[in-house]
């Protein structure tokens, strides 16, 4: 018989392989958490209430579906060195896609200069009349108060007719709106029918690199010291018609170059800081300087008329402290659409700036029509509705509200409210719309009747539940389902433009329309399908500070009886 020792022993547990096996299963689960403290690495947020989809993917190795990458000047950092080539580019492929969805529906005659010209009614008649072609398939129309847009359509009208030099649309959002994408589409479309009134309004400088605006070139110098609405930390509450302010001493520069769009006017809007001097050189030639005299805290405007034609404008302040909140080139007549988004922008924040200041700078630039495009960063913010509507109630009533003039009360200026559009979250293994969006939403609509603005939903434009996922999949959208691509700007800009169109199409006064109606259903499309596309001095200044061009803008026209009566009996009172 063999020994003890000779009998087959048993296997021993392998606790160092299962040591190892558990070691790996921690990694793959740490790794898995990394996305939920790097926001930057949403899409790869597996674990999503134990949605097994996601792990499939991981365990094959695949990514989640990302098609387009998003834009690195969307985080929320200091501005970068411009690099022009880059921005050069990025703008040619913003400009090709919006050139395949921008349709060939803009063939009225120019505006008739004066309204006693020959033609001139049957020109503006022209010019207002909207066909359902030129609407497309879009089935998202402006809804709400019939009447809130009354004054906008009676000054385009008036535009159209020859009564009036501009219309100006204020168009404030978030990061859709400040690299001047979507709007850049709108503000062509809308020149292209009712007359190109110059570029408008640009800040110095903005918080991110993000921050663009389309057909012109704008630089400044680094040394200015930048305050903002957002975070506040301006001592007085002043931070323009823009939001951003910079403030700065001899040396600091800022220029405006139209490029190739002919300008015949150019806008300096400044805060005194006490006595100091900018000079002024227009295509590398001196002009008049700018002279300020008053006393610190005093809010300004300059203009200088200009031959029409590509101008380059530099101003460099030269002696004393001054503070300055944007500049404007602008032609003789026609639409202004000034686009004044900023990156991480909530609407409720423009309660940091100082009331008077704020009607001062909006009486400067004397918008038509203020549009509020906020709500995709305040989906994510701890507010409940009824904060919500009492903060931007106020709000919007500070930019809609106009003082009494020679104690007679003046009419509200026209107000749209812009829901957000899409945001979308994984579930299931698909990309469903975020519930956050939608309570924003529902939250603006019931803003707009509270103030009295019209809304327009653009995520239901879009397509409504889950319609980001369907974007980003089509090369709409970016990978943080959340922002648009050049393409998908491109076609907001499209929708938007015919949003404004249809209201003209049912309720432009001094034309004969059908009566607007109290409120337009909204039947959301998939998608919006795309269209054809169309084919592609001496200077002389102007010191005194007066309503903005008071000098060559002709009386406005006169509201509608219908947005008087309701404008009289509907005023939104101050919270």
């Amino acid at each position: 018989m063999d020994s003890y020792e000779d009998l087959p022993k048993e296997p021993r547990f392998p606790l160092e392989a299962l040591s190892r096996l558990a070691q790996m299963l921690t990694l793959v689960i740490l790794a898995s958490l990394v996305p939920y403290a790097i926001p930057s690495l949403r899409d790869y947020q597996y674990w999503d209430r134990l949605d097994p989809t996601p792990l499939k993917l991981a365990l094959r190795m695949e990514a989640p579906a990302s098609p387009v990458k998003m834009p690195e000047e969307l985080a929320d950092k200091p501005p970068q060195p411009a690099n022009a080539a880059a921005e050069d580019e990025a703008e040619a492929e913003a400009d090709a896609e919006a050139a395949k969805v921008m349709p060939q529906d803009l063939t009225a005659p120019p505006l008739a200069p004066e309204a006693d010209v020959p033609g001139a009614a049957v020109a503006a008649d022209k010019l207002l009349t909207v066909t359902d072609d030129q609407l497309g398939d879009q089935k998202t129309w402006i809804e709400g108060n019939p009447h809130a847009l009354d004054g906008f359509i009676q000054a385009v009208a008036d535009l159209a007719n020859g009564k009036r030099q501009y219309v100006r649309i204020a168009h404030y959002g978030d990061s859709h709106m400040a690299n001047d994408g979507i709007t850049d589409v709108t503000r062509k479309m809308l020149q292209r029918r009712f007359g190109d009134g110059g570029h408008g309004f640009s800040l110095v400088h903005a918080r991110t690199a993000w921050y663009k605006h389309r057909g012109i070139k704008r630089t400044a110098s680094e040394g200015w010291k930048i305050t903002n609405f957002l975070n506040g930390n301006g001592t007085d509450g002043a931070y323009g018609y823009g939001g951003v302010a910079v403030e700065g001493g001899p040396g600091e520069t800022f220029a405006l170059d139209s490029q190739k769009h002919p300008v015949s006017h150019a806008f300096l809007y400044y805060r005194s800081a006490g006595k100091a001097v900018v000079s002024v050189k227009v295509d590398g030639k001196n002009a008049d300087a700018l002279q300020i005299n008053d006393a610190a805290g005093v809010d300004g405007m300059r203009e200088w008329k200009l031959p029409l034609g590509p101008h380059s404008v530099t101003w460099r302040v030269t002696a004393g402290n001054v503070r300055l909140f944007g500049g404007a080139l602008e032609t003789d007549r026609g639409i202004v659409y000034d686009s004044l988004g900023e990156v991480g922008a909530r609407g409720t924040r423009w309660l940091n700036a100082n009331e008077g200041h704020l009607t001062t700078t909006l009486k400067q630039r004397n918008p038509d029509l203020v549009i509020f495009n906020y709500g995709g960063n305040e989906r994510i913010d701890k507010i409940t509705e009824a904060q919500y509507l009492e903060r931007m109630g106020k709000v919007v009533n500070r930019f809609v509200l106009v003082p009494e003039q020679g104690g007679k009360p003046q009419p509200a200026r026209s107000c749209l409210l812009i829901g957000p559009g899409d945001h979308g979250v994984r579930k299931a293994g698909k990309v469903v719309s975020d519930t956050d969006i939608i309570r924003i939403i529902d939250w603006q609509r019931k803003l707009a009747k509270q103030t009295g603005c019209a809304f327009w939903d653009s995520r239901a434009a879009m397509g409504g539940e889950g319609s980001m996922g369907r974007w980003v999949s089509s090369g709409l959208g970016w990978a943080d389902y959340a922002h648009f691509s050049p393409k998908g700007e491109a076609f907001m800009g499209v929708a938007t433009y015919r949003a404004l169109l249809r209201a003209f199409k049912i309720a432009s006064p001094g034309v004969t329309r059908p009566a607007a109606p109290a409120a337009v259903a909204i039947s959301p499309p998939k998608v919006i399908a795309p269209i054809a596309a169309p084919p592609k001095a001496e200077v002389k200044s102007n010191s005194e500070e007066k309503p903005h061009h008071a000098a060559r803008t002709k009386p406005h026209g006169k509201p509608s009886k219908h947005a008087k009566k309701h404008r009289a009996h509907h005023k939104p009172k101050h919270h």
